[in-house]
Order: C-alpha cells, then structure tokens, then sequence
C-alpha cells in the first residue's frame, strides 16, 4: 500500500513537472497567467541586473524574444530614449496580456516565433532573450534569424539563470563553448558576466 501511494506520488509530481514546463514554454489559460505573473517577481531582477552590463543607445530599435506578458519590454523601454521596443512571444495568450499594458506609442507586442521572425533584414539595433534561448527547439535556426533581422554591429543578449542552462542546455555548460558556437554562427563575443545564479551573453553581429 505504501509503494502504491508513493508511486502515484511520484506520477502526479512528473505529471506536474511537465505541466509546468510546458507553460514555461507557452503560457496559456489561467495557469499561464499566474506564472507569467510569478515570472515578473523572480525574472525582472535578471532584466534589471542584465542591463547594468550592456548600454544602450538612443534611438535603438530592440526587439525582445520571449516576453511573456511584456514586463521585460516595458523595462527596456523606460530606460532609454529608444526609437521602439518590439516584444514578441509564440503564446497567443501571453500577448494578449502584454498588449494590455500598452500605453506608449514605441512599445508593440506580436504573436510570433523565433524561428520564424516576420521581419525584414537589419532591422534591429539590439535583441534581447531573457531566460528563454533554452527553451528553443532549434538554437540554429533561431540564431540564424536573429542574424538576419539584426543589423551589422547590432548586439543579441541572451541571459538567464545559470541551473537553466546546466539542465537543458548541458553542452554549453563552458561559457567557451558557447562562445565558439556563437562565432560559428557570425557572432562575436561582447560581454559575459555570471553571478552565483545567473548567467548573461552579449553578441555582437559581424
């Protein structure tokens, strides 16, 4: 009786565990909108810290990837005289929180994937990814299009906490390594900082 009341223990905790990654991937429903609200508490301060070791310029125009309900975006978008800040995310329902929020004419948000960006080439001046370049089903492919849409000498974040990258990302475990994946895909590197929780990359585009 006890092994069966652990086994099913067991189940509903791997059961729970694939739920919540799932959202983590794309938020939907009322669940997707509480972690997505939960997501402003523990990730802002990664946003905040990340800022601090980049500068931006006026007049940039940033796209942000993986932006949930928008926090992120708005962030970007208080703290410099940016030209505009585009934040996109592939969950519809994420979206339609963030547009919420919308008051300032510069600030946009759209339904769309990585992957797949609907842009035209060279249109950003910087691109962000906080805490979600792991979540990628094709890091190649999303790479590549982030080169396209960004301008030359333009700059690509990626930041996020460093356990993220140890469990889903484990080849890139070395920051070397990352390094020199990025540079295969016409990326140099431009500034990596770590804490005893998170981890930042800035790119700069060949």
């Amino acid at each position: 009786m006890l092994i069966w009341i652990i086994c099913c223990i067991f189940l509903l905790l791997i059961c729970l565990f694939l739920i919540l990654l799932k959202q983590s991937k794309t938020p939907t429903g009322y669940i997707g909108i509480l972690m997505m609200r939960l997501w402003n508490r523990v990730y802002l301060p990664l946003v905040k810290w990340t800022m601090t070791k980049v500068a931006l310029s006026d007049q940039m125009t940033i796209l942000d990837i993986g932006v949930g309900n928008g926090v992120s975006s708005r962030y970007l978008l208080d703290q410099a005289n940016a030209l505009s800040v585009t934040g996109i995310d592939i969950s519809k329902d994420a979206i339609t929180q963030a547009k919420k929020y919308v008051q300032n004419k510069n600030l946009n948000f759209e339904t769309m994937d990585v992957h797949s960006l609907g842009f035209a080439p060279e249109t950003f001046d910087f691109v962000t990814a906080f805490q979600t370049h792991f979540h990628w089903n094709d890091l190649d492919k999303a790479l590549s299009e982030i080169n396209r849409v960004l301008k030359h000498k333009g700059i690509v974040v990626f930041s996020c906490e460093t356990a993220k990258i140890n469990y889903f990302l484990p080849k890139f475990k070395k920051p070397a390594d990352f390094n020199a994946y990025l540079s295969d895909h016409n990326f140099l590197l431009y500034a990596h900082h770590t804490t005893n929780q998170w981890s930042m990359y800035a790119f700069q585009k060949e």
